[in-house]
């Protein structure tokens, strides 16, 4: 085990914790000893993660939830002038926001700024919404690319829900939309790339970007 791999671990368990000046101090000294931004990213994205499956479960109560949002505000903080170099990249806007989440703020945090630290002009939409209201301001937005990140409870209903509103409302010819599905079967087929996980997201979009960007050079 590196020396960077403590500093990381001790980042996660106090993201989980809540604690928003030891996080800040814990990403201070994660990227002195070597870290990079994206690791410091992977651990504030898989805490996000386990803490919205705790609230999910009920171990987590809206207050431990919104404490450990402040403590993600905290990271991202540390690593801001980063992300604000990076996001240009591609000069395309995303949103991403929860339907149905009961931590949903939290997971849209972490997602929003992973696409912003692979070259997404990135937008938080925050609390969960309904399909309908997350595709309108995303269209208010100017969106390019849409991640719904829908709950792992239902998540086939969720899905269908979701591309029903995509196309009956005519959003699907506005901006490309990759749904975070967790527990997905495979087996599940659907009109759009679906992503079960967010790190899966981030992939698929960077993926589409690219292929974007070579199309229009």
């Amino acid at each position: 085990m590196s020396d960077i791999e403590p500093k990381i671990q001790l980042l996660t368990n106090a993201l989980l914790a809540g604690r928003a000046e030891e996080v800040r101090q814990s990403a201070f000294a994660a990227l002195a000893q070597g870290s990079t931004p994206n690791e410091i990213l992977d651990a504030l994205v898989e805490a996000a993660n386990i803490a919205a499956d705790l609230r999910e479960v009920g171990e987590y109560d809206e207050e431990r939830v919104a404490a450990v949002e402040n403590a993600v505000g905290s990271c991202l903080q540390v690593i801001e002038d980063r992300l604000a170099v990076a996001e240009g990249k591609f000069n395309l806007k995303a949103t991403t926001g929860p339907i149905g989440l009961k931590a949903g703020n939290l997971v849209s945090m972490a997602v929003s700024a992973s696409l912003r630290s692979v070259g997404f002009r990135s937008v938080n939409l925050g609390k969960s919404q309904t399909p309908l209201e997350l595709l309108r301001n995303s269209e208010e937005l100017g969106a390019d690319l849409v991640v719904p990140l829908l709950s792992g409870e239902e998540v086939e209903t969720q899905l269908q829900n979701f591309i029903e509103a995509l196309e009956r409302g005519g959003f699907k010819t506005k901006f490309e939309v990759i749904p975070v599905a967790p527990g997905l079967p495979q087996t599940v087929q659907a009109s759009v790339v679906i992503a079960r996980n967010s790190s899966e997201a981030i992939s698929k979009a960077t993926e589409w970007a690219l292929r974007r960007q070579t199309r229009t050079k």
